[in-house]
């Protein structure tokens, strides 16, 4: 009974899309959008709620229950991409990759000498544009701020974190800049996470950015998206310096960590009622925010993948309750005796995280060897219905962190081969959300030079895209660490990521 049940709904859903297929060229664009998004999400429920009947319902004998589950899948995702075959129509569909970015997040001024920039948005946006032909979103609904602060970011962090977060940014002076925002009761635990007036609602749109994203990727208005924003968010977790860590290591809010929460609440509650969401992390530092907002224990709901620098040998054999916490040093250290954030990337707890420490330095064949031999398993075998990407570019080896050895062409590979699970497990739905990555040279010229017109010094131009209020106020000798990345840099990264998702926006 239970087969034949989810038969009727396949062949229901068949018809449906035939019926749909006849009319759609007569509808305008709007109408276009809105009923390829209901499609694609019945399909999807549906998809859901036949796994739910095969794993309460009756097998007949001698049949692999864990078969017929896999197959089920698989005719569903057969359908939505028939869907979107059918129904893209001009800018909505296959083919389309879109970048979604907003100025507000240029309200986040961190202190001089910070590795967190403001430039970094523009430098992305420039970057994208680069990369090929992108549908580049600009400004984030109003409706997805309040959903992200209302709803959203409460599930994923504490409302005492919350509270504090907002009272202390709300007693910034309006012209203050590098303030410290994430320090304790003691004053520790500012040095790197600093920030302005507008550092809160930044943060909101890093969230509501990422939540966007899912509803476009889901929805079918696009095939995947690169979100442009800051502060990153993948060491935030449930409250302060999560997992140990002494800092915040620059974040604020967990955009990928809130995207991963809304996309699996039902839809009855307000979210996407998706089962099951992987998360991709390849930042150079483990994200122990994200960890611990998903996977403080074991959910089915979610699997966390890192790739990242780190491991037992570097970072100690010491029991995880000791005290001794020298080796925890803040972001972008210069001795380090180990990695930001620690040891909780150097293990993982339960089957829901897949932590891959790859040593002082990561470099292109040992993640190579991860991806192939380690995440492409443990992904297909999880089986999500999107996988987010929480793409840092801080193992670039001109990155000021020092810390990576990967070419801006392998970041182009992690991205393809993390699309190609995508394609293979859900439809191709991926989308990333910015994190790390630093090596963004000089945008303006040194105010205290004494040669005229600054004579010699190399800035790099990012034209149109740099907004002109915006201010690039870098030490000297940072800047000599930044001078290499005119070679390449962030800038090139992300040119190379976006062009890995181009690539892969075509469903077949």
């Amino acid at each position: 009974d239970g087969l034949a049940y989810m038969e009727k709904l396949l062949t229901s859903l068949i018809a449906k899309l035939r019926q749909l297929s006849e009319v759609f060229e007569r509808y305008v664009a709007s109408k276009q959008t809105a009923e390829l998004r209901s499609i694609l999400c019945q399909c999807l429920l549906i998809k859901g709620h036949g796994e739910d009947s095969l794993e309460c319902g009756t097998i007949p004998p001698g049949v692999s229950k864990a078969t017929i589950i896999v197959e089920w899948r698989k005719a569903c995702e057969r359908i939505y991409k028939r869907a979107v075959g059918k129904l893209s129509s001009e800018g909505v569909g296959n083919d389309i990759t879109s970048v979604i970015t907003d100025s507000r997040c240029n309200g986040h001024i961190t202190q001089s000498g910070s590795f967190e920039r403001p430039v970094r948005i523009p430098a992305a946006i420039k970057g994208a544009k680069l990369a090929g032909p992108v549908s580049l979103i600009t400004q984030v609904e109003d409706s997805y701020l309040v959903l992200a602060e209302n709803v959203v970011i409460p599930k994923a962090h504490k409302a005492s974190y919350i509270k504090r977060l907002k009272t202390k940014i709300a007693s910034i002076q309006p012209d203050a800049t590098g303030v410290p925002l994430t320090d304790d009761s003691d004053g520790e635990g500012g040095e790197d996470t600093m920030g302005s007036r507008g550092s809160y609602t930044a943060a909101i749109i890093g969230v509501a950015a990422s939540i966007k994203a899912a509803d476009m990727v889901v929805g079918g208005q696009c095939v995947n998206v690169f979100c442009a924003v800051r502060p990153p968010g993948h060491h935030a977790g449930q409250e302060l310096r999560s997992m140990k860590a002494i800092s915040n290591g620059f974040c604020l809010f967990n955009a990928a960590a809130c995207a991963a929460l809304y996309a699996t609440t039902p839809r009855s509650q307000g979210g996407l009622g998706l089962r099951r969401v992987c998360i991709i992390d390849f930042d150079v530092h483990h994200g122990n925010g994200t960890q611990d907002i998903l996977c403080s224990t074991f959910d089915p709901r979610f699997l966390y993948v890192s790739l990242h620098a780190g491991g037992a040998h570097i970072n100690g054999y010491d029991d995880e309750d000791s005290e001794d916490e020298s080796f925890r040093l803040k972001l972008g250290g210069k001795k380090q005796e180990g990695i930001f954030p620690g040891r909780c990337g150097d293990s993982s707890p339960h089957e829901g995280v897949l932590n891959i420490p790859l040593g002082r330095k990561v470099t292109a064949s040992a993640m190579g060897t991860a991806l192939v031999s380690q995440v492409t398993p443990a992904v297909e075998a999880f089986s999500p219905d999107l996988i987010i990407l929480s793409a840092g570019f801080d193992a670039h080896i001109n990155d000021p962190l020092g810390m990576g050895g990967l070419t801006a062409e392998d970041f182009r590979s992690v991205t393809e081969v993390a699309c190609q699970m995508a394609y293979k497990t859900c439809s191709g739905r991926i989308f990333s959300v910015l994190e790390g990555g630093y090596g963004v040279p000089c945008c303006q010229p040194r105010d205290d030079l004494f040669l005229p017109n600054n004579t010699g010094e190399k800035l790099l131009d990012l034209g149109s895209d740099l907004p002109p209020n915006m201010k690039d106020e870098v030490p000297f000798t940072f800047r000599q660490k930044l001078d290499r990345c005119h070679a390449e840099g962030f800038l090139e990264c992300v040119k190379e990521h976006v062009k890995g998702l181009i690539k892969c926006s075509m469903r077949k």
